[in-house]
């Protein structure tokens, strides 16, 4: 702390004056860490993501479990951000999806993993240079799969970064009819 109530942006006290200009679909983010060079928690992500190193997924679900564990957060579904099939074949599988299936094992939560579509190829975030560039790149790249009508559902990934991805994917999900959708990341770019 301190860090903003709505995209978990560090630094800031209350709401950011993005999502207090843009009010993002995401009711909430949380990410228990930051992601700052040289720390384990960027090395991890990092070999998850590039390197391919699979195993380290349980492990930051385990982080996750236990961080939930401290705190009131009720959902009825979890979702992780899909990848685009292109993206899917490249890398060989979906981090976020391995995070959620772990972190539903060991919170005792329901995951569908299908429940959310990659509609659009987009360039990746990393390439975006600004804050605007990264929500535009992300706006309407996401489609629900089914209705999922009075759900709270709780949407996973590895890494925020605005929060774009986070509220695309809530947009989609309350277009389908959730009543609730929260984010939760392993950690939080500054």
């Amino acid at each position: 702390p301190p860090y903003c109530a709505v995209c978990a942006r560090p630094g800031v006290g209350g709401t950011c004056d993005w999502c207090r200009r843009h009010a993002p679909a995401v009711d909430r983010i949380i990410a228990p860490f930051l992601y700052i060079g040289a720390s384990p928690i960027h090395r991890a992500i990092t070999r998850l993501k590039f390197a391919g190193w699979r195993a380290v997924a349980p492990e930051l679900a385990g982080l996750l479990a236990a961080f939930l564990a401290t705190r009131s957060v009720s959902v009825d579904l979890v979702a992780p951000v899909p990848s685009h099939p292109r993206r899917l074949r490249s890398r060989g599988f979906n981090q976020a999806a391995l995070i959620a299936d772990e972190l539903g094992k060991r919170a005792g939560l329901r995951v569908a993993d299908d429940l959310l579509v990659r509609t659009k190829n987009a360039p990746s975030q990393l390439s975006m240079g600004s804050h605007e560039s990264r929500w535009l790149n992300v706006e309407r790249n996401f489609a629900c799969a089914e209705a999922v009508g009075g759900l709270r559902l709780l949407v996973v990934d590895d890494l925020v970064t605005t929060g774009a991805t986070m509220s695309a994917c809530a947009s989609a999900l309350k277009e389908a009819g959730a009543s609730e959708v929260k984010g939760i990341a392993v950690a939080r770019a500054p």
